[in-house]
């Protein structure tokens, strides 16, 4: 059995392996900062540390309201906040079924679960900023 956290971006349901989750929080203030990497929305603080702020909805090209809650997630030994709309809780599922080969290629969706009549599309956080964007947001860290 593999658990998963179930939270929502705009009315789509989304799920995130909890080994990859470090902690759920409300940020009071996101501070802004000049020349971020595309898609990341600027930092909050949490108990005195700076922590970059990647915005999912806009990511993925979804809709959302402006309330949000924030998975925060440890990617190369520096922790990353993700934005999402609601965290729904803990599932647990014992089969990921594949994706077709088109969406696959995106490298960050996982896979589909199926949790009472609906369907989770599962995207792997650390596969997420990896690559250019996790580059992108080293070289913009060094920098300020």
């Amino acid at each position: 059995m593999t658990y998963f956290l179930k939270f929502t971006i705009g009315k789509i349901k989304f799920a995130t392996s909890i080994e990859e989750i470090k902690e759920i929080t409300r940020p009071k203030e996101i501070l802004q900062a000049k020349d971020l990497p595309p898609n990341f929305a600027g930092f909050f603080e949490l108990r005195g540390e700076k922590i970059v702020l990647f915005d999912l909805p806009s990511f993925l090209g979804i809709n959302s309201d402006e309330s949000f809650e924030v998975i925060v997630s440890e990617i190369q030994k520096r922790p990353i906040g993700f934005k999402v709309n609601k965290v729904l809780g803990i599932v647990a599922c014992s089969e990921i079924f594949p994706l077709p080969e088109i969406v696959r290629a995106k490298g960050y969706l996982k896979g589909i679960i199926k949790q009472n009549n609906e369907l989770l599309q599962v995207i792997s956080l650390s596969k997420l900023i990896s690559g250019s964007r996790l580059n992108s947001l080293k070289k913009f860290i060094n920098q300020s």
